[in-house]
């Protein structure tokens, strides 16, 4: 029975791949990209009228597609969302840094010489008094371009310090798009 159902699947794959890649145009695509990213849906950020616009038109065009709801049981009926948690984690305050380097102290202010996150452990404080730092390059881990900051790197109870950009964003020459910038070199990367 499980060889029948396995070459089943196999042939049903095979007939179905070139239906199911026609109906897949760059054009199609292209066009919900514009769609979403239009002012219209006001940035999609959770928790806003954005978002609200942003799944009522992917809902749509899953129905449009034949796709069923797949998420939280409501009412006997599948939803066509399901609910997760929200977390916000932000810093407080005025953050700066304080280092000390062979007895030299720098102090660093948060978005002009550092950039810092917020814990995302739920803890209301994080000190990092006396950790060693470790400098990690780029901190890209970009195995398509061979390239990984991280190898042989021991980062358990340290600081990775990285560099903001990509690694070729100061020669403007490489693999990673000289001045245009790579996802890599971008905050939310980092």
């Amino acid at each position: 029975m499980k060889q029948f159902l396995l070459a089943s699947a196999a042939i049903w794959a095979v007939f179905a791949a070139p239906a199911l890649a026609a109906d897949i145009a760059p054009a199609k695509i292209a066009e919900h990209v514009k769609v979403l990213s239009s002012d219209a849906y006001e940035g999609r950020a959770p928790a806003t009228e954005g978002e609200k616009k942003t799944v009522a038109y992917i809902i749509e065009q899953y129905k449009a597609a034949g796709l069923q709801p797949g998420g939280d049981l409501k009412d006997g009926q599948r939803a066509w969302t399901q609910d997760v948690p929200l977390a916000r984690f932000e810093n407080e305050g005025p953050v700066t840094v304080s280092v000390n380097l062979g007895g030299k102290t720098q102090t660093w202010t948060q978005g002009e010489e550092v950039a810092l996150r917020a814990a995302q452990t739920g803890a209301d404080r994080v000190s990092i008094k006396d950790a060693p730092i470790v400098f990690v390059g780029y901190g890209v881990t970009a195995p398509e371009r061979n390239w990984d900051d991280f190898k042989g790197q021991d980062l358990k109870g340290k600081i990775a310090l990285v560099l903001v950009n990509d690694p070729d964003f100061e020669t403007g020459k490489g693999d990673f798009g000289g001045k245009a910038m790579t996802y890599y070199g971008r905050w939310t990367y980092k």
